[in-house]
């Protein structure tokens, strides 16, 4: 896709403005086009997220709805299987590319896609203002409680997390660095603090959960040796995945000419006597 295409359509694509000034759509975009230069190194990811989707929607003992949360870019649910062991697939996300949304609701009438905002800050955030102090944003993120429509908050069979976790906080934290200085850690501290209220969130809504998330930010060189590496949700927090693999995000020169990008990916299933989510996560940084 060229530059001249990306441009025209951020251009007319319906945003709102608050999301559009804090990145959001830049960023919907961008990680679309890195996924078509990158789709070799991508697709292993792609199928082990579609099937660890398809293992907990196969553990589900009704099958009525099924809430995929940041399902907005789609590459890595699989939809046409959702829509037909559920009776209602939802693809909920902060927003979704008009091209998403026509290819997803087109493979099936019980698939929809709903604007939702994970963290439930971003709007009060950015009326706050991005010189908002250190504290009292990632108060914001540790505080915020996402309120989803009636029928899912109570209605939904199956909940999958894609992707999600460790983002949540990432344009937010570059955001709120353009309105003043903040110390080096602080988009960390921001990204952990959303991460996880994301899972104390999802511990309280009903049905089977899945969470497909990383853990770990690697940069590897040429060579395949470790040069650095970022947490985000350590030990302390998730239990043994279920399945566990490499994402390598931006293989060299996407993001680097020396080096790789990778995400450790692991995939967690909350249910009753099945590994999952640690109970007792501290919000805290």
């Amino acid at each position: 896709m060229s530059l001249i295409t990306l441009w025209l359509e951020s251009l007319l694509t319906p945003c709102p403005r608050y999301l559009r000034r804090m990145g959001f759509l830049r960023e919907q975009l961008a990680i679309e086009a890195r996924c078509q230069r990158n789709r070799a190194s991508w697709e292993p990811h792609l199928k082990r997220s579609r099937a660890a989707i398809l293992a907990a929607a196969d553990s589900c003992k009704e099958h009525g709805t099924a809430l995929i949360l940041g399902g907005g870019l789609i590459n890595d649910v699989p939809l046409a299987e959702l829509a037909g062991r559920f009776q209602q697939v939802v693809l909920a996300d902060i927003l979704h590319l008009p091209r998403n949304r026509r290819k997803a609701e087109a493979v099936a009438p019980n698939i929809t896609c709903l604007d939702f905002d994970c963290t439930g800050a971003v709007e009060k955030l950015y009326q706050a203002g991005n010189a908002l102090d250190d504290e009292t944003a990632l108060t914001l993120f540790r505080q915020a409680s996402p309120i989803l429509p009636a029928g899912l908050a109570t209605g939904c069979d199956l909940i999958v997390s894609v992707n999600l976790a460790s983002q949540l906080g990432y344009l937010p934290a570059k955001w709120l660095k353009k309105g003043r200085a903040r110390d080096d850690t602080f988009s960390l501290h921001l990204r952990r603090a959303a991460a996880l209220r994301h899972l104390e969130w999802l511990r309280d809504l009903p049905g089977i959960h899945l969470l497909i998330g990383d853990r770990a930010l690697v940069v590897r060189g040429l060579d395949e040796s470790e040069v650095e590496r970022e947490v985000i949700l350590g030990e302390g927090d998730l239990e043994s995945p279920c399945d566990s693999w490499v994402w390598r995000f931006a293989p060299a020169p996407e993001w680097d000419r020396r080096h790789h990008l990778e995400l450790e990916v692991g995939a967690y299933v909350l249910q009753e006597g099945l590994p999952g989510i640690a109970p007792s996560a501290p919000l805290n940084e």
